[in-house]
């Protein structure tokens, strides 16, 4: 899954990397990490702030206080830019194996996606869809649930709750909402089956859930869920195709706009360099990687809260830290692609998208290239069926994927050209996507320390943003409110 974007240049090796950081340079132009030909550095590892990760919350950080004329490195554990957001290749054309949508919302994704140069297509969605819900098999049209009349009533009147619900929690504050310890102490699934009995509309609430969090309903806060409703818009933007959270694919992948931000940051970034401590005192802070030692002012961690526990910190962080990172789990997922010469499914009507509520994947959909070819489907494999399948062989995999698209879409389905997949929960740097999620009782417990600095420390993330949190869009926020927290210390410090 690491073949590189035809439209990337050379990667660096290991030899090259050691002179970017400056260990056997000679002045001479090399190949940064990111593809850019840059400079070895030649200073001191000294810098006025050290960012821990690059993911789009760090290099926006990163890119915004050297803007602000500070000296910044990034130090990333990966040999890679793009944490959560990564390229793959298949069939010879490139792919997101990560995360890929953006929708009207996000203004600060598509914002940046258009200073790159970079465009977005709609997501396709002609045709009719498949829903196949406990049992029951119906072509709806569109992005359309299948329900019957009745079932579709019961989930769109219990959807109307969740918004009129969600709408009321505070942002900034969510274990300040009206009945908040009440709502923090149910799960996700409680919640439904007190307020349905809809056999089919309780299961179409489950399956709505699992595509958005990763995680099953029975594990999650219901305080925290109508939060994360409130930051992404509503439940039907979550969902949703057109309008919505899914309404546009990058043309040139979501990872290319990782690569240029990676490339603008060459000079900057470090990379195959874990943190493995953090320290502080009252003049500055020592961050220790698997690159050298490093100093400076400022430190901003910007990886998934529940790795960021995985640092040794002194002094230690406050016990609330710790409790919210254990209690804050990642949701698990297994992006999966299957490519064909064309996209056969449409000429039986079909646009590709399905909702099912049977193992392995909830849904696929049609990723085909705005060219028409190669006919592209990804699939996701999430939360509890994404747990029995981590860790296996591709090829086990790509088995019960296809054997999937056959019983839906038929036997063209049977020989695919290609197959990819990336299994997220496997992978040490991030141990799952897309976010994490919150536990019964966290929010209004521990939650209120997500965002608080521990002395020189600040953190961003998806997870910390308050608006789109869990997405791209969310990570670029966070990034942008640190940089406010940053420099404010570092007026105050002179």
């Amino acid at each position: 899954m690491n073949r590189s974007n035809p439209n990337e240049r050379k990667t660096v090796s290991r030899r090259d990397l050691l002179k970017v950081l400056g260990t056997g340079a000679t002045g001479a132009l090399t190949i940064s990490a990111c593809g850019e030909r840059i400079r070895p550095h030649m200073e001191s590892q000294r810098a006025d702030v050290i960012v821990v990760g690059a993911g789009f919350a760090g290099m926006t950080a990163a890119r915004q206080l050297r803007q602000a004329g500070k000296d910044v490195f990034i130090l990333e554990a990966r040999e890679r830019v793009g944490g959560r957001v990564k390229g793959g290749t298949l069939a010879g054309h490139p792919v997101d194996v990560g995360g890929m949508w953006v929708g009207p919302t996000q203004t600060k994704l598509l914002e940046l996606l258009k200073e790159h140069g970079l465009h977005t297509t709609p997501q396709f969605e002609q045709g009719k869809a498949i829903s196949e819900i406990n049992g029951k098999v119906t072509y709806p049209e569109g992005e359309g649930s299948g329900l019957d009349p009745a079932a579709q009533r019961e989930y769109e009147r219990v959807v109307g709750e969740l918004n009129r619900l969600s709408a009321q929690v505070p942002l900034d504050e969510p274990w300040n909402a009206p009945g908040a310890e009440q709502l923090d102490g149910l799960t996700v699934e409680q919640w439904f089956r007190i307020n349905t009995r809809n056999a089919d509309a309780l299961e179409f609430l489950r399956l709505g859930t699992r595509s958005v969090f990763t995680t099953d309903p029975s594990q999650m806060s219901f305080l925290y869920f109508l939060f994360f409703l409130h930051s992404g818009d509503n439940f039907e933007t979550l969902q949703g195709f057109q309008d919505a959270a899914q309404a546009y694919l990058v043309k040139e992948t979501m990872h290319q706009l990782a690569v240029k931000l990676g490339n603008e940051l060459s000079n900057n970034v470090v990379l195959e360099a874990p943190v493995r401590q953090i320290s502080q005192d009252a003049n500055e802070v020592t961050v220790k990687s698997d690159k050298g030692e490093w100093h400076a002012s400022q430190v901003v961690v910007a990886v998934p809260l529940p790795l960021s526990v995985r640092i040794a910190y002194d002094p230690p962080l406050p016990p609330d830290r710790d409790i919210l990172a254990q209690h804050m789990p990642m949701g698990s997922v297994i992006k999966c692609y299957a490519a064909y010469p064309r996209p056969f499914w449409r000429e039986r009507g079909l646009n590709g998208a399905t909702w099912n509520d049977s193992p392995p994947t909830a849904g696929f959909f049609d990723v085909t290239p705005s060219e028409g070819a190669p006919g592209i489907l990804v699939a996701f494999i999430e939360a509890q069926h994404a747990l029995q399948w981590t860790g296996k062989s591709v090829e086990e995999r790509r088995k019960v994927i296809i054997d999937k698209i056959v019983s839906l879409f038929g036997p063209q389905g049977a020989n695919p050209i290609d197959y990819e997949d990336q299994d997220w929960p496997s992978d040490p740097w991030s141990r799952g996507c897309y976010g994490a999620s919150m536990g019964p009782g966290i929010m209004t417990t521990v939650a209120k320390v997500i965002r608080e600095p521990h002395g020189r420390i600040h953190w961003a993330g998806s997870e910390t943003s308050t608006k789109w949190m869990g997405y791209i869009e969310g990570a670029i926020r966070s990034g942008e409110r640190v940089v406010e927290e940053v420099l404010a210390e570092l007026q105050r410090a002179g």
